[in-house]
């Protein structure tokens, strides 16, 4: 009797749908994973390495030891359209100066009589041409274009004259007034300025918006727009109003109460389009899906990771939660600090159960997102570090984890620092030295039976077809009948070149080059990298198999095309 030929098993959708943890690995399709670290999905829905955070700051003040963890980012912007960061950790302000190599954090004098700040937790918001923040325990700050200071130092200012300790933690500056909320001895009352007057909030058009009759029991965390709309989210309830543009008049009028459903971290309300992502005690909600299902049964939109998100609501603090839609990627990253995970909810392309996409970012501890903002030109900057890695502002950029570190007690001289291929910051007459970090990148697949899952393969080839990651070491591991043991092997990417050598670089070497000398302009575009064929021996057979593979993500980009296991047909078992 012949022998039975040896058949591809072509997975060529491979995890294009993300994690999902809450089904059975074994009743899934080969579309879903059960473990996606340090991944994304691109636009093609392929599997690909997330960036790096490529720090761009020094530390904050003058020791390497500092302990002031960036806690907040705010973008300000005038209304020329500049912008400005600035960012908010320990006790201080500070403005990231792009002026120096690298990046400083310069700390911010606050005039007239400034109170004593405790914590670097505000939120930010803009709001006629000035800046504001607000945090728990602390009146509102703001800056003016010039001058940042406390606002009950702002000319003619006025508070709310039911209050005693105006604090409020949340604020919108939307609808020609500053609106906040989240004040201790009111914290279900919100607050709106006079018209174009964020420091007014006792004269002309000033008011508020009392809580009580709407949701007993319940208080304020956050305010955002929605759709000309003003939306109050409290801890249980979501209330919308309508016409919020005089608030005084007759339109305005409480549209709707959402009930049951309510927001659990302020930082986690981001706008995405014409709706609005937060983090609820159940899961991450859309409140465009909320309102459109009403008091039906809800979407959940983390509803593959339900159990681990609710777990984690449970056991975090809700307070360093930071939440961020990144206009550079079409996706919104979920931050818990303080359990050293990120999920990444990747709009981009919307799964058959109506869901983002979902993967995971982790780093070393130190690294671990403790403020992020997503900025107007589509830059993400990252706020990080625990009390041994402080004080320092990254960019998601480039595929390494760029750290910098002070070598000054070494290279103590600019002579010294710039032959040792270090950088010198004038302005401090420091030496700063760059390492790039590699990180690990992996996924795992559900259980493959092939469409035969009663039919034994005997396991003979394995090849992946990936795009680019020059210089990965990749490590394949593949799990066999629901065995916990794995079999190992490993390969490196050596892609392949092709097009252009270079645009634009040195004389004779590229298409557009210097026309004198034998030149060294910096390259402005480099080769591609075509995809490269991956093989590795295969052992031993299976009814069901799963696949894991780590990578090494070592400077460059690497995107999984599709997987082929090779292998021939054995005994109905």
């Amino acid at each position: 009797m012949p022998s039975k030929p040896i058949q591809p098993l072509v997975l060529d959708s491979i995890g294009i749908y993300g994690l999902n943890r809450q089904s059975s690995p074994s009743a899934l399709e080969h579309q879903w994973l059960t473990s996606a670290t340090n991944i994304m999905l691109d636009d093609r829905g392929r599997i690909t390495s997330r960036q790096g955070i490529k720090q761009l700051t020094n530390l904050i003040g003058s020791s390497s030891s500092n302990s002031d963890i960036v806690k907040s980012l705010g973008e300000y912007i005038n209304t020329s359209g500049s912008s400005t960061l600035f960012a908010g950790a320990n006790d201080k302000i500070y403005k990231l100066n792009t002026g120096n190599t690298p990046y400083t954090l310069d700390e911010q004098t606050f005039t007239g009589t400034p109170q004593t700040l405790t914590d670097g937790n505000w939120e930010f918001c803009n709001f006629n041409d000035k800046f504001y923040g607000v945090q728990a325990s602390h009146t509102p700050i703001y800056y003016d274009g010039t001058n940042w200071m406390d606002l009950e130092d702002a000319s003619g200012f006025s508070k709310p004259g039911s209050v005693t300790t105006f604090n409020p933690t949340c604020c919108t500056g939307n609808f020609g007034r500053l609106w906040v909320a989240g004040v201790a001895e009111a914290n279900d009352v919100v607050y709106y300025s006079d018209t174009l007057i964020g420091h007014k909030f006792n004269t002309g058009a000033a008011g508020y918006v009392d809580m009580k009759t709407v949701w007993g029991g319940d208080e304020v965390v956050a305010l955002s727009s929605f759709m000309g709309k003003l939306v109050i989210f409290g801890k249980k309830n979501i209330a919308i109003y309508d016409d919020p543009w005089d608030p005084s008049a007759s339109a305005f009028q409480l549209n709707e109460v959402i009930e049951g459903v309510g927001c659990v971290a302020r930082d986690s309300v981001q706008a995405l389009g014409d709706d609005i992502i937060f983090l609820s005690n159940s899961g991450l909600r859309s409140l465009k899906r909320t309102k459109i299902q009403d008091k039906m049964p809800l979407t959940d939109l983390s509803i593959n990771v339900k159990d681990e998100i609710t777990t984690h609501i449970v056991n975090a603090d809700m307070d360093q939660v930071k939440g961020q839609y990144c206009l550079c990627g079409g996706y919104y990253a979920l931050s818990f600090p303080d359990r050293n995970i990120t999920y990444v909810f990747d709009f981009k392309g919307i799964n058959p159960d109506q869901t983002p996409r979902v993967t995971t970012w982790n780093f070393e501890t130190k690294k671990t997102p403790k403020a992020l903002l997503s900025t107007t030109e589509g830059k993400m900057y990252i706020g990080g570090g625990n009390s041994d890695y402080a004080g320092r502002v990254g960019l998601y950029n480039g595929y390494y984890d760029v750290e910098k570190s002070d070598v000054t007690a070494t290279y103590g001289t600019q002579s010294a620092c710039e032959t040792a291929s270090n950088t010198w910051e004038s302005t401090n007459s420091k030496c700063w030295a760059t390492t790039n970090n590699t990180y690990q990148a992996a996924f795992k697949t559900v259980w493959l039976d092939f469409g035969q899952p009663s039919v034994s393969k005997l396991l003979k080839r394995f090849l992946a077809v990936i795009s680019g990651g020059k210089n990965m070491s990749v490590t394949m591991n593949w799990y066999r009948d629901y065995s916990v043991e794995a079999d190992s092997g490993s390969f490196t990417l050596s892609p392949t070149a092709s097009g252009t050598s270079y645009l634009w670089g040195k004389t004779g070497v590229s298409l557009y080059s210097p026309k004198t000398g034998s030149g060294s302009a910096k390259s402005k575009y480099a080769p591609s990298f075509q995809p490269s064929e991956y093989k590795m021996s295969l052992s031993k057979s299976a009814k069901v198999l799963r696949m894991e593979m780590q990578g090494t993500v070592n400077g460059f980009k690497a995107s999984l095309q599709n997987m082929t296991v090779w292998a021939k047909q054995g005994k109905i078992r």
